[in-house]
């Protein structure tokens, strides 16, 4: 292995105890500790602080005009309650083979795994035919701010691949669904509890509206990824139990697997909505919270093609992932070819007890590394 466990290991345990839990997402400190860190080698990085205490860390190898990106995102989510950790959620505490803390899949294990990947190049010199870039991100899990902030500055340009290091168990993902966030609100009338009829109860009409909020789902059926699907993840209505609820309004997480499915969606909701205010009392208008394209890659380059076969999988074994990551931001301006793979487990995904496995960030590092050496090499 040409990275060793303390090339990586001990990047990933400084930036698990460095809090970047989003919100608030403020990620500074983890940018300027990754900063000192490549700086010790002579790379120079830059910090893109677009808003206090966020920002994103862009660091480059090389000086050839065309670019392979890095990226991962140095935000995580909450720790929640953090008495129910086996170890504290910001101790960084081995165990077994184990590395826990939040962030340790999601995705610092993969960020740590770069960075050494970085380091690596510059201090043997490595002579190759691309410009290698480490792109850090914030709020991808909220927004995904930091990555729309890198590309409106022009990171895209020039480049020939995107490799985002979000958790896969390893394996290469292809493909990811697109996200679309539409709040539904009701607006009825207020009246006393024990004369409900002289109000227009907003509680009543967003039951009815829900079961039909399903029918939006396309039937359509990706061969990687599956169908869309909806979750209702909020519902807020009501002040008191003897009043009539004036609002209530609900929110929907809806999950697509192409993105030409988006547009359906939103007809079909804009037919919903259009069909019960001309059946109800209430007044149902709707919001969309946010979205995201669906993304898939329709190219094989070369240096994907190495990297798949690093890991054993053929066009039957290709994955898909059903979060979205930041290279719905960054991939789709310029079409570039992008893969989905880092290590890390499913079940490991925003969880108490967060953990990474050692072994596996190590064998993710000497992975893109080699395969850069072996596509790039000059």
């Amino acid at each position: 292995m040409l990275i060793t466990e303390n090339d990586v290991i001990p990047i990933l345990k400084e930036l698990i105890k460095i809090k970047t839990e989003n919100p608030p997402g403020l990620t500074i400190d983890a940018v300027k500790y990754l900063a000192k860190e490549l700086e010790k080698c002579g790379i120079p990085s830059e910090i893109q602080e677009y808003s206090e205490g966020k920002a994103n860390l862009i660091a480059r190898y090389g000086d050839e005009k065309r670019s392979i990106i890095l990226t991962g995102h140095l935000d995580t989510v909450p720790t929640g309650d953090e008495t129910k950790w086996k170890f504290p959620p910001f101790g960084s505490i081995e165990d077994d083979g184990k590395i826990y803390g939040r962030g340790s899949t999601d995705m610092k294990g993969a960020v740590a795994a770069f960075i050494a990947i970085m380091k690596y190049l510059k201090e043997n010199n490595v002579k190759i035919s691309k410009k290698i870039v480490f792109l850090g991100t914030s709020d991808e899990e909220i927004g995904m701010d930091g990555a729309v902030v890198a590309e409106e500055s022009g990171i895209m340009e020039n480049c020939d691949f995107v490799l985002i290091g979000e958790p896969t168990e390893l394996k290469v993902a292809i493909a990811e669904k697109g996200t679309l966030w539409i709040k539904v609100k009701v607006e009825g009338k207020s009246a006393h509890g024990s004369t409900p009829h002289l109000g227009i109860n907003a509680i009543d009409t967003a039951a009815k509206i829900i079961p039909l909020m399903k029918t939006a789902v396309p039937d359509f059926e990706h061969k990687i990824l599956g169908k869309s699907t909806l979750n209702i993840g909020k519902i807020e209505g009501g002040t008191l139990i003897n009043v009539v609820p004036e609002y209530c309004e609900f929110k929907c997480d809806y999950r697509v697997v192409a993105d030409e499915l988006r547009g359906q969606i939103k007809e079909k909701i804009e037919e919903i909505v259009k069909s019960v205010n001309e059946k109800v009392d209430a007044k149902v208008s709707t919001e969309i919270m946010h979205e995201i394209q669906a993304i898939e890659l329709k190219v094989r380059p070369e240096f994907f093609k190495i990297i798949a076969k690093k890991v054993k999988q053929s066009e039957d074994d290709f994955i898909g992932v059903n979060y979205g990551t930041d290279g719905a931001m960054l991939v789709p301006g310029y079409d570039t070819p992008f893969t989905i793979i880092g290590p890390g487990n499913f079940d490991q995904l925003h969880v108490t007890d967060e953990y990474t496995e050692k072994e596996k960030v190590i064998t993710f590092a000497n992975l893109i590394l080699e395969s850069i050496l072996e596509s790039f090499s000059i």
